[in-house]
């Protein structure tokens, strides 16, 4: 997860060059702002280190997580903790639910997507998002990777409207990502003393999997037209 972080200080115009999927996340985070009514109660289930609160100024933000997702977070801006599946709220009171890649670090899923059903209120919605590509990360607690149809049945198993299951990139974005990661396996894993032997070759590296083929393969996604192959997909339901 350090990577992701020295991914996430780049400037924004930057990062969606080569990394838009996290530009996407915080798009999607925006729009879900707009779906709950002032005042409303936002759960973030899975919430880490909080760092969504400040989208939600004029609501009711509550984090929530297990302190076990990554040894090196900052979990003292947690309002809750507690397992997400067995969540400590009263039926029907909650406004959304945000899980973002959180589901894939939980050993029953099916069970988790019907405990957000039951907490939310009547019209409720559930902004979630799931990885069907990923490395392994935060271990051990990493157990399964998600179809659009695997996300669906769960969905419908717990009385969820879909309003939407839809791929965050297709193949080239995918690909794109995998490619930043080329420098942090070949070299961030060497000792201080080789890498710094290497460190020269690292620059190249970087200019070349970190900059310049991501920025290439990023622009021509939209030639994947099936997107079946994906990263992630961002999901959005209803409670009926």
């Amino acid at each position: 997860m350090r990577f992701d972080r020295f991914l996430r200080k780049f400037p924004a115009p930057i990062r969606n060059l080569i990394d838009p999927l996290s530009i996407e996340e915080e798009i999607l985070i925006k729009e879900a702002n707009l779906l709950v009514k002032f005042k409303g109660i936002v759960l973030d289930a899975g919430a880490g280190e909080c760092r969504y609160r400040n989208y939600f100024p004029d609501k009711l933000y509550v984090g929530l997580d297990f302190f076990k997702g990554d040894s090196t977070w900052d979990y003292s801006n947690l309002d809750v903790g507690g397992d997400i599946s067995n969540l400590p709220f009263k039926t029907n009171t909650i406004d959304m639910i945000l899980n973002n890649h959180v589901l894939e670090h939980i050993a029953d899923p099916g069970k988790t997507i019907k405990e957000f059903y039951r907490v939310l209120k009547p019209g409720g919605r559930l902004v979630l998002t799931a990885p069907q590509g990923w490395y392994e990360h935060q271990i051990p607690h990493d157990y399964f990777r998600f179809t659009s149809y695997g996300l669906k049945m769960l969905f419908n198993e717990a009385g969820f409207k879909i309003e939407y299951i839809k791929p965050m990139g297709g193949y080239f974005k995918y690909l794109a990502h995998r490619l930043i990661y080329l420098s942090k396996v070949l070299f961030w894993q060497r000792g201080r003393i080789t890498r710094v032997f290497l460190f020269p070759l690292e620059i190249i590296f970087a200019l070349l999997f970190v900059g310049f083929f991501p920025v290439i393969l990023n622009q021509i996604d939209f030639l994947d037209r099936e997107r079946r192959c994906t990263l992630s997909y961002k999901c959005l339901c209803t409670k009926k």
